[in-house]
């Protein structure tokens, strides 16, 4: 005998609350839908207060955050109190840092930032049940014997449930436990002006690993290349753990000169070298209870190494001239920008140093591989700018935000706020283009726009092309060919190649477009062309809401060339088409496109 597992689904948005409970359902689940935490939560109170069995109790639940009534946190918060063997997985759009620290804070299993693959929800939410152990009390039942089942299924739900110590009357969302109270140190007033921004995935792990390790005393090894906000992360670790109240130290090893190292960071006794006329307390005693970053750590000298590496080991260590142990209770984080796998070959590197500090290793992605993430980036920078310089924010053209996300950035993020600055000094006029950039990005805009209109010469060079780049606007990025632009508007969509015949409208739309792919300037019959000359038409003849004609129509016909490329994976054809897969099957469905 066998038993379906039960999920309990809640999301207000009915599109995505249909599709995922498909998807679920399609995954041997039972599923049972919610609108709102608040439905949730009542059916939930009912069994603590006896009105309901708990046999209705689900094996998981899977909750939005943003939600009327209910948010997901203050739901999973009130599950980890009530409930605490009963997985929660919490699910959002609004993806940031404080969404994964909270999420975890609230003793949420996981963490899915939207949109995410249906296939690892799956994964996720099949394992959370695993984590059940009701659900193993009665999967043993089962096995061990079918009689049995009823009173095994009861006693699952004991098993999960506590005694009723939270009246509804306290369901309501609590501060964030360790949150609210502004620490003084260092690390949290940078990073309350400098905030972690970026909704890429390669973020979006990054988010979900300091979730996870923040309230963690583990030691934790960040790499990543300069300028890719080592510091902040690290900083991001302290102020979420339970740690955030006391000092949070940041040492740069290779901005030490080496003779100091050992003084600065376990102090010195008076008289212990010339100059030492006071007694010293170092960087671990100052650290003490709280976190100590240290940054670069591949550049501290091998006879300091020995040194930390007792401290990392028993907590002990001695000033310099000193002769009483003084033991500290500190988190050390490292940061590293070197290849200490490398450097320990080389004999550089202690290795057991090295294996010491590489408990957790958390890497950042350099600003390049993730250029989606450099709007949001620049946004934040030129506001950041303009309050700094007390000046008026300026704006930057598309042209230019796309050029800035075409660029390397080989100083990272630390060289893109640098840019902004400039700009917001040097730039005149408040909306500003390719020629009002730093220097840099001006020669490489000129070498890049020169090669446009060979995209295998710029993929050669290791460039992005137009195309490639993300939230590319309608009139900037183009088809790839203008075969695949006829083959549209002639095959597919009559009512707009009805229309192709004026010419009197055409080129003023896209007059102020200053980087445009040149087969789309020399082509007669651009799809473009024909689509304006039908929005005129119909305009002319009295027709509105042409958008809401146009639309579905134009994504109908996208969708079925994405899924005839791909031969019918809808996978691919998302990845064709820039949308993520459940964004496909949702408008597969809107569109009545099931059937083809």
């Amino acid at each position: 005998m066998t038993t379906k597992h039960s999920l309990w689904l809640i999301d207000d948005d009915p599109a995505l609350r249909l599709i995922l409970e498909d998807s679920f359902s399609d995954a041997g689940l039972q599923v049972q839908a919610f609108s709102n935490a608040k439905g949730a939560w009542a059916r939930l109170n009912s069994v603590l207060n006896g009105s309901e069995p708990k046999d209705i109790l689900p094996d998981v639940i899977l909750t939005d955050i943003r939600m009327p009534m209910m948010d997901g946190l203050s739901f999973s918060q009130w599950m980890h109190t009530n409930f605490p063997s009963l997985p929660v997985i919490i699910m959002t759009a609004h993806s940031d840092l404080k969404s994964a620290v909270d999420s975890y804070d609230t003793g949420a299993f996981e963490y899915l930032p939207k949109p995410f693959d249906l296939d690892h929800a799956i994964c996720v939410v099949k394992k959370a049940i695993t984590t059940n152990p009701a659900v193993a009390l009665v999967d043993n039942a089962i096995v061990a014997e079918d009689s049995e089942v009823p009173s095994a299924a009861s006693d699952k739900k004991e098993a999960m449930q506590r005694p009723n110590t939270a009246p509804s009357s306290e369901i309501k969302k609590q501060p964030a436990t360790k949150k609210g109270t502004p620490v003084a140190t260092k690390a949290s007033a940078a990073s309350e002006s400098t905030p972690i921004i970026g909704q890429s995935p390669a973020m979006q792990t990054v988010f979900r690993a300091i979730g996870r390790l923040a309230s963690s005393p583990i030691t934790v090894l960040i790499t990543g290349e300069s300028g890719t906000g080592k510091e902040l992360v690290a900083g991001a670790l302290h102020q979420n753990s339970p740690r955030q109240k006391k000092p949070f130290i940041a040492l740069n090893m290779a901005a030490i000169p080496h003779e100091l190292i050992e003084s600065e960071l376990f102090g010195h006794e008076k008289g212990a070298f010339t100059g030492a006329t006071t007694l010293r307390h170092g960087r671990f005693e100052q650290a003490n209870g709280g976190t100590l970053f240290l940054d670069e750590i591949g550049d501290m000298p091998f006879s300091t190494q020995t040194r930390l590496l007792r401290v990392l080991a028993n907590g002990e260590f001695f000033r310099v001239g000193g002769q009483k142990p003084i033991t500290v209770d500190v988190r050390i984080i490292a940061a590293t920008h070197q290849n200490l796998e490398q450097l320990v070959k080389e004999g550089k590197f202690r290795e057991d140093l090295f294996y010491r500090l590489n408990v957790i290793r958390l890497p950042l992605p350099p600003l390049r591989a993730r250029p989606d993430d450099i709007p949001d980036l620049v946004e934040f920078f030129m506001s950041k700018a303009a309050t700094e310089m007390k000046t008026d924010k300026k704006q930057l053209t598309t042209e230019a935000l796309h050029i800035m996300q075409a660029f390397d950035w080989p100083g990272n993020v630390r060289q893109l706020e640098n840019a902004c600055r400039w700009i917001t000094v040097m730039a005149t006029g408040e909306r500003l283009g390719v020629e009002d950039l730093p220097p840099d990005l001006t020669e490489f805009a000129q070498h890049y726009l020169a090669h446009a209109a060979n995209p295998q010469a710029l993929e050669g060079q290791g460039l992005q092309t137009l195309s490639n780049l993300p939230n590319n606007s309608p009139d900037f990025a183009a088809p790839s060919t203008t075969a695949s632009a006829a083959s549209y508007t002639q095959g597919n969509s009559p009512s707009f190649a009805a229309t192709a015949q004026s010419d009197e409208h055409r080129q003023t739309s896209t007059a102020s477009v200053t980087i445009t792919p040149p087969a789309l300037v020399n082509s007669a019959h651009s799809w473009q062309d024909q689509l304006q000359n039908w929005a005129h038409t119909a305009l002319q003849q009295g027709q509105t809401e042409i958008l809401q004609q146009a639309t579905p129509t134009f994504e109908k016909i996208l969708i079925r060339v994405a899924l005839e490329y791909s031969k019918g994976r809808k996978g691919e054809a998302a990845d064709l088409l820039g949308w993520g897969r459940n964004t496909l099957t949702r408008k597969i469905k809107l569109l009545g496109l099931e059937d083809d």
